[in-house]
C-alpha cells in the first residue's frame, strides 16, 4: 500500500477512464461534512438505528484546477455578472478498504444535478505503485436535482 496517495493523479486517471468527453470547470478534493449530534439523536429516536456516515453533504477542501469564469454582460447593459453554469468533479479521501467517492456537480442556470460515484481500488493494500491501481466503479447515484 502507498503511504501517501496523490488524489490529483487518481482523479486524472478516473477522468481518463470514465469522464473522457466531459468539460469540467473545477477539479478538486472534498471533505464530508459530519453529522451533528442533534441529527444523530433525531435519527436514533425516529428509526432506532445509529445514523451512518454522511455521504451527501460536503465542502471543497482543495482545488487542483479551476477554469477561468466567463463574464457575461447583463441584458440592460448594467454590470458584468458571472456565468451561472459549472461542472465540478471532486474526489474524496480513500477509505481503509480502498473505497472512494467522486462527486460530479453540474449546473446550468438554476437547473442541474449532482451525481455520486463510488469507486474501489482492487487489492488496495497489496498494490505498491499508484499507476498500477485497478479501479472498479461500484455505484452511480443521483444525489440531488436542482
Amino acid at each position: 500500500m502507498i503511504s501517501q496517495v496523490n488524489l490529483k493523479e487518481l482523479l486524472d486517471k478516473i477522468i481518463g477512464l470514465h469522464f473522457d468527453n466531459h468539460n469540467f470547470s473545477l477539479k478538486g478534493s472534498l471533505e464530508w461534512i459530519p453529522n451533528t449530534k442533534k441529527q444523530k439523536e433525531r435519527h436514533f429516536k425516529k428509526f432506532g438505528k445509529e445514523l451512518k456516515v454522511n455521504r451527501s453533504k460536503y465542502r471543497i477542501k482543495d482545488i487542483y484546477w479551476e477554469k477561468e469564469v466567463e463574464r457575461v454582460k447583463e441584458p440592460e447593459g448594467r454590470e458584468y455578472s458571472y456565468s451561472f453554469s459549472h461542472n465540478h468533479l471532486i474526489i474524496s479521501n480513500i477509505e481503509e478498504d480502498g473505497v472512494f467517492y467522486i462527486m460530479n456537480d453540474h449546473k446550468v442556470g438554476r437547473m442541474g444535478q449532482t451525481f455520486r460515484y463510488k469507486f474501489q481500488i482492487i487489492d488496495y493494500h497489496k498494490t505498491t505503485n499508484q499507476s498500477d491501481y485497478k479501479i472498479k466503479l461500484l455505484d452511480k447515484t443521483m444525489s440531488m436535482i436542482r
